[in-house]
């Protein structure tokens, strides 16, 4: 007779593999996407955005710097897209002698509240070839 393999070690390598366990219907790349699916893939325990407190980054920079749009559009842009909702919270701070794109970043951020909603724009402001043509649009 074969020796019995606890449930939990077949969850741990299932997840490894990306194998969906009896009663999980969701692909692997959703496990961690809400509590309900975690729980029917016995995924919880790996899930760390449904464990851990969010974590905050705050964003100082300034509207027109090269660097600064780079980072903004290229990478925490991009990151805030592919991590499930909830595990990074953001605060942008714009700052600086570019007073049109501060003013103007500052001025969405104040009128939408929403970070879902201002963070897009500011990003298509931020990562044109001009940020303020892109404010125009």
């Amino acid at each position: 007779m074969a020796p019995a393999v606890p449930l939990a070690l077949l969850a741990l390598l299932a997840v490894g593999l990306g194998l969906a366990l009896p009663g999980c219907d969701y692909p692997t790349h959703l496990w961690c996407s809400s509590r309900e699916i975690a729980v029917a893939c016995q995924a919880e325990n790996h899930c760390a955005n449904l464990t851990a407190a969010p974590v905050q980054l705050s964003l100082y920079y300034e509207s027109l710097c090269p660097a600064c749009r780079g980072f903004l559009a290229r990478q925490l842009f991009t990151t805030w897209l592919l991590l499930p909702q909830g595990v990074l919270n953001i605060t942008l701070v714009p700052y600086g002698n570019a007073q049109v794109g501060a003013a103007a970043a500052a001025c969405l951020m104040h009128e939408a509240q929403s970070f879902a909603t201002f963070f897009p724009v500011i990003f298509c402001m931020e990562s044109g070839t001009s940020a303020t043509r892109n404010l125009k649009a």
